[in-house]
């Protein structure tokens, strides 16, 4: 009997400890499954815990990782209660930049053809860099149009930075071998006076180019020609419209219905009217002034001017009489000379203080864009406004 109670404790001690062991086994288990996820171990089910008598010795557990919280996320998995991410705002648009179309070459300007004011073609090869100017009215053209010369004529004077240039004699005795010495690409004369020179100004090789200025017109034309030559187009063409507004401003309030004769004399005293084909004249006849001389023949030094007895000045006996005197001072001018002829006191003119003095330089020698001035001088002598 005894022996058969021994062998029940015995045999509850070893079921007890079995079932602790199994125990045990079903946690570790049931540790995997829960790391591993459901989705690779099926469930199992999980055995009722018995409590384990105090004086069960404690069994030893192999140490594990820890195994991380139930709630925590794989990786890959999405947060289930994440918020929306704010929707970003939409990307300003870049404008769109169209192509700039490439411009077309300009033509080139060179070789240029153009016809001088004597009606003759000529070839300008390539943008003059060293012009020659023989000629005061050319020399001011080239200037007022936005060019520059190296040498000059001895009248031409204006502007004044001109004065600092090596003169090539007169303007009606012009040195052909300082001009050569110039090695000049261009050279400008004046049309009417210094149209004898042109053949042996030819023989240098370069173009020679011809203006004029016996009219308000062609003083424009002239200023725009050369400002062509030396591509200044815009800058010239300024300068003629500023020329001719001041010339229409001046002859505006002029009248007309009054005669007028210009004088001038040489050395040997005879005396030359000026007809309207000349540049004093065309000034006149800007006033609607009549010429009694318009009908004579030209004759003397000077381009259309007429030799004019003192017979034939008392005929006419013009309401202004205007006195041009080409030598400069101290030469005695021709307006003060003229009432010291017997008789000539008693011309209309003289007699009422009708008889005027013009300026040599803007209205016979520098014949051009100066002609605003001269217009401006007479319109004050014959009631215009300037």
């Amino acid at each position: 009997m005894t022996y058969f109670n021994f062998t029940l404790r015995n045999l509850a001690w070893v079921i007890s400890i079995s079932l602790m062991c199994a125990l045990v086994l079903a946690l570790a288990a049931c540790g995997d499954s829960e790391t591993e996820g459901d989705a690779t171990l099926p469930s199992a089910t999980v055995p009722p815990t018995v409590a384990v008598a105090a004086t069960q010795p404690p069994t030893e557990v192999p140490t594990e990782t820890p195994e991380p919280p139930r709630n925590t996320l794989s990786p890959t998995q999405a947060p289930t209660n994440t918020p929306a991410p704010t929707q970003a705002p939409e990307p300003t648009p870049v404008p769109t930049v169209e192509p700039t179309a490439t411009p077309e070459p300009l033509p080139e300007t060179y070789p240029l053809e153009i016809r001088d004011m004597m009606g003759r073609p000529v070839t300008i090869p390539a943008k003059p860099a060293r012009i020659v100017s023989i000629s005061p009215t050319a020399t001011e053209m080239l200037y007022i149009a936005g060019g520059t010369a190296v040498a000059r004529d001895s009248s031409s004077t204006f502007p004044p930075e001109v004065l600092d240039l090596p003169e090539l004699g007169g303007a009606y005795s012009p040195s052909f071998e300082a001009i050569a010495a110039q090695r000049a690409d261009l050279i400008l004369i004046e049309a009417l006076s210094q149209a004898r020179f042109l053949e042996p100004l030819m023989q240098f090789g370069v173009p020679v180019v011809a203006v004029r200025a016996t009219s308000l017109d062609d003083i424009t034309t002239g200023i725009q020609l050369i400002g062509q030559i030396i591509e200044m187009d815009e800058q010239a063409e300024q300068a003629a419209q500023e020329v001719a507004a001041r010339v229409e401003s001046s002859v505006a309030g002029v009248s007309g219905g009054k005669s007028a004769l210009i004088l001038i004399s040489d050395a040997d005293r005879n005396l030359y009217a000026a007809k309207p084909q000349s540049y004093p004249g065309a000034i006149a006849s800007m006033f609607r002034l009549t010429n009694p001389a318009a009908d004579l023949s030209d004759s003397g030094a000077f381009p259309g001017f007429a030799l004019i007895s003192g017979e034939q000045l008392f005929a006419m006996n013009p309401d202004y009489l205007f006195t041009i005197t080409p030598a400069p001072e101290p030469a005695p001018r021709l307006s003060a000379m003229l009432p010291r002829i017997p008789g000539f006191s008693n011309l209309g003119a003289i007699a009422s203080g009708q008889m005027h003095e013009l300026d040599h330089v803007i209205f016979l020698r520098n014949q051009g864009p100066r002609i605003a001035e001269a217009v401006e001088a007479m319109a004050e002598l014959v009631g215009g406004s300037q």
